[in-house]
């Protein structure tokens, strides 16, 4: 609520979730109150995917949750993008089908047009969940990746010339 409050107040233009909005298998009624939430951030682009806590599961609600129009949820197991030529950015990732992802997935990964504003949404960072390799030169074609995961905030740092960040 406060974060959501907070991009009000800002008036931001996009809000990214990087996985483990819930630390479990969110529960239908759950869903619909985030989602009335961010609903309120009408002119917000909202981009999320699936964590390692709150993986898409075959019997989840994830898989067919309708989020408002402003919310994108990018709920496929590959690489997926969505586009918003308003803001002449997009957004890319993948959602965690399983508790764990031991390998690294994001190795491969560049962004399809470079004549645009390219962020990564990125959920891992150690041995069990996804692991990055911080010299990696091939996400550098990202202009931010928004990390999930780790549980700690820290500062924006570079990978190549890509700005990142764990928010925490």
């Amino acid at each position: 609520r406060k974060i959501v409050e907070k991009a009000k107040e800002l008036d931001v233009d996009c809000m990214f979730i990087s996985g483990d909005l819930f630390h479990r298998q969110p529960l239908k009624r759950e869903l619909k109150e985030v989602d009335s939430l961010m609903a309120g951030l009408a002119r917000t682009k909202v981009v999320m995917i699936a964590g390692n806590h709150d993986y898409i599961r075959n019997d989840s609600y994830y898989r067919n949750f309708e989020w408002s129009p402003n919310v994108t949820f990018l709920r496929h197991e590959e690489m997926e993008s969505v586009y918003f030529p308003e803001l002449h950015t997009e957004v890319y990732g993948f959602s965690y089908h399983s508790q764990e992802i031991r390998e690294n997935r994001y190795d491969e990964i560049k962004p399809q047009k470079t004549d645009r504003i390219n962020i990564l949404l990125a959920h891992g960072g150690d041995d069990n969940h996804i692991p990055i390799r911080k010299d990696l030169p091939s996400v550098s074609g990202f202009d931010y990746i928004a990390m999930g995961h780790i549980h700690k905030a820290c500062p924006v740092s570079k990978l190549g010339k890509t700005l990142y960040a764990y928010s925490g």
